[in-house]
């Protein structure tokens, strides 16, 4: 797998600071607070609430990482007129029928029909727009 450097540098720090923190919250904890037993719940909601928070960066730092790779292994499995179709769909998002023929190199009928197959699916929707269709990814 193919990780930014920057990406995974942010990632490291993240959970070492989280690291850093609970220990000083916790030798903060037991040296001054001693037997308060009525603080250590709020100091475990903190570090839980701190962590939960630099666990949902550290997971949107690598979203779009996570989501090409699920396209790639989705690409694999369709037809090959499909997957150029999906493929200049992923990249633009929406399209007119008409370039989709010319980008693709498939004929004009072949692509009615992969773009038919596609929308029955659900995976596109396509909209009339004057002499051509407009092509939008739905996913």
């Amino acid at each position: 797998m193919d990780i930014p450097k920057q990406k995974l540098v942010i990632t490291v720090s993240l959970v070492g600071l989280l690291m850093v923190l609970i220990t000083v919250f916790s030798v903060y904890h037991t040296q001054h607070l001693g037997h308060a037993y009525l603080q250590y719940p709020l100091f475990l909601y903190g570090t839980t609430i701190l962590a939960l928070v630099i666990g949902g960066f550290i997971v949107f730092l690598f979203e779009q990482k996570i989501n090409d790779q699920q396209l790639v292994k989705l690409l694999a499995l369709l037809p090959q007129d499909e997957k150029k179709l999906l493929k200049i769909l992923f990249e633009r998002k929406e399209i007119e029928q008409k370039k989709l023929g010319t980008l693709t190199g498939l004929s004009a009928v072949k692509v009615s029909r992969v773009v038919a197959r596609l929308e029955q699916r659900g995976v596109i929707e396509k909209k009339k727009q004057g002499y051509t269709n407009l092509i939008f990814l739905k996913l």
